[in-house]
């Protein structure tokens, strides 16, 4: 083997490795760009749930899937845990993970899912509205409705109260 083929082999190598680490940044990039269109559909989320707070009255966000998979479970289906939302007449937010971002309103129910990736999406969801409650001075007017021990400790250190 020459020294020319030595080189270009050497070079080609380092291609290869430039091509996999740019394959590796391209993916990155699509995962922040899909982290932070789901974190500015939040941001629009928790402005306008905010101003209905501001407007008067309370909101109770439930924790949707830990409603409907705890043992002390509310309701057998996300379609029974939507008329119970509706039933009780009052605000109600209900979050659940999922992986695409949307998020419906009917009345006085909000029924969002999460969008992006990773564990506890809806608790890290619920606890910025309610630090965003709280920076407002409206914390006294969030409710949070959950059988998980975590979330509710977290709430309550926030000044949210748990219902």
């Amino acid at each position: 083997m020459s020294a020319e083929d030595v080189i270009a082999a050497s070079r080609l190598t380092h291609v290869r490795e430039l091509k996999t680490r740019l394959d590796k940044l391209t993916a990155e990039k699509t995962a922040l760009e899909s982290e932070l269109g789901v974190l500015k559909a939040h941001l629009d989320l928790a402005i306008v749930a905010l101003a209905e707070l501001k407007d008067g009255g309370k909101m109770e966000i439930w924790d949707g899937w830990n409603l409907l998979l705890s043992s002390d479970k509310v309701a057998k289906s996300r379609e029974e845990l939507f008329l119970a939302a509706q039933a009780s007449g009052k605000r109600v937010w209900i979050v659940f993970d999922g992986h695409e971002e949307n998020v419906k309103t009917d009345g006085k129910v909000r029924v969002s899912y999460t969008g992006g990736e990773g564990e506890q999406r809806a608790d890290r969801f619920i606890l910025d509205f309610v630090r965003a409650a709280k920076y407002l001075g409206l914390s006294e007017r969030v409710g949070v409705r959950t059988f998980d021990k975590t979330l509710g400790k977290s709430v309550a250190r926030l000044g949210g109260d748990l219902v």
